[in-house]
């Protein structure tokens, strides 16, 4: 009888074989083998990623802006503002990945159109007088996919490079307890908040997050200089008391990272009570920010 290790690995080789079903497969060895750190990512996957979890790098994409013209239909949206173009035309993909391939199957063309956020939306409409959507490419959606199908097919040959192959559904102690001793690396990129290690017989696996601190000061840093531009003296004298703050918590040895997550907060909302480039430039920043930040 075949093992599940050896089977995941050949249906991971079978375009015919759904990602949803190599996920689930794939899920039902990392609980019989109890490998929760790619349990968890594997859980993401199938169900998306909610709110306040981080990314993974590979779902990241970029695209193009575009709005509906009333007479020409979507067309390309001029932004002259450099920044501000990069910042609306990158996407974190947070849904499941069937949600993800039901896209690429349903589509006619080579892209598919996404919608800003509401409020975004709104700020993008009061500047242009038409409705926003942001261009991607099908390919980029494919292309997510394809990596999540490379990233099972690494965890199935780690596996069977460790001696773990099973019978059936069932596995020894011997290769339960190897599990269970070894951590396993799938490569996930730049998961802000996950380390999967590749370890020895031996090491343990672990969970840690540590907040993106030079990220947070690259925003502050840019922030400040533009705060200039808000008319309300009441929202501009908030912003830098709270980036001025966020400032000074950075320097100490040991930055207090909940003080930086309320300033932070603090500056979001100010953000979000304004209109104009101030807002549609450093809002979309914001959610990875503080989501890096331990709770």
């Amino acid at each position: 009888m075949t093992g599940l290790v050896l089977e995941l690995q050949s249906d991971v080789l079978k375009e015919s074989v759904s990602i949803l079903s190599l996920l689930r497969k794939a899920r039902a060895l990392s609980v019989k083998l109890n490998v929760t750190t790619i349990d968890q990512w594997l859980e993401h996957e199938m169900n998306g990623y909610p709110r306040g979890v981080s990314i993974p790098e590979y779902r990241h994409v970029l695209g193009k802006v575009i709005c509906r013209d009333p007479y020409r239909g979507w067309i390309p949206l001029e932004i002259r503002n450099p920044e501000l173009l990069e910042n609306l035309s990158q996407r974190m993909l947070h849904q499941p990945v069937s949600a993800l391939c039901q896209f690429t199957e349903s589509k006619e063309g080579d892209s598919l159109l996404l919608q800003f956020p509401p409020k975004m939306a709104a700020q993008i409409m009061k500047g242009c007088g038409c409705e926003p959507g942001l261009e991607i490419a099908l390919n980029l959606i494919n292309g997510v996919i394809s990596t999540v199908r490379n990233k099972i097919l690494d965890f199935a040959l780690e596996l069977e490079k460790q001696g773990i192959h099973g019978e059936g559904m069932t596995f020894t102690n011997e290769e339960k307890m190897a599990a269970n001793n070894i951590s396993y690396s799938i490569n996930i990129e730049n998961m802000t908040g996950s380390q999967l290690q590749q370890g020895t017989t031996g090491s343990t696996q672990t969970y840690t997050k540590s907040a993106d601190l030079d990220g947070i000061s690259a925003f502050v840093e840019k922030l400040l200089p533009a705060i200039g531009e808000l008319s309300n003296s009441t929202n501009r004298d908030q912003l830098q008391s709270d980036l001025e703050t966020i400032r000074s918590l950075l320097k100490a040895p040991t930055p207090k990272t909940g003080m930086i997550r309320e300033c932070l907060r603090s500056v979001k909302t100010v953000l979000e009570g304004t209109t104009g480039n101030l807002a549609a430039t450093y809002l979309p920043l914001l959610p990875a920010l503080l989501s890096s930040i331990p709770s």
